[in-house]
């Protein structure tokens, strides 16, 4: 978990809570690469990097927490950021806009996500097969 400053409407993210997006990173790959799933980093780390920004862009707490964890070849990605709503998959947006594609690539890329009952935490899982686990990073 780590302090943040969520950004008022036109406000920049603090340069210090983007650099929490690739340390979180990081962890989500050591952690994969720990369990063997080389192939599934990329993913992985896009999914990461999108939920973490999410969180600090729109969470309403002022912590984000994070974890990821294995069981059998599925592993599962979670962010809390304190906020009681629910995230909205944007299907349509406009072609220079920067932000609103985070869960559409979501949705692409993991076999299933939601949220926690109250809202608060977002997750996905990765369902990874067999021949992930040996290809290299």
């Amino acid at each position: 978990m780590f302090e943040c400053h969520n950004p008022a409407d036109g406000e920049e993210v603090r340069p210090q809570d983007a650099r929490r997006v690739s340390q979180i990173r990081r962890i989500g790959r050591a952690a994969l690469r720990k369990w063997g799933f080389h192939g599934a980093v990329d993913d992985a780390e896009l999914i990461i990097s999108e939920l973490v920004t999410n969180a600090i862009e729109n969470g309403s707490g002022c912590s984000v927490g994070f974890s990821i964890s294995c069981v059998g070849t599925t592993v599962r990605i979670e962010v809390a950021d304190g906020s009681h709503s629910r995230p909205q998959v944007r299907r349509r947006g406009g072609l220079y806009e920067e932000g609103g594609r985070g869960l559409v690539l979501i949705e692409h890329l993991a076999s299933a996500w939601g949220t926690s009952e109250d809202g608060t935490r977002t997750w996905c899982e990765l369902q990874l097969g067999e021949d992930l686990e040996g290809e290299p990073s």
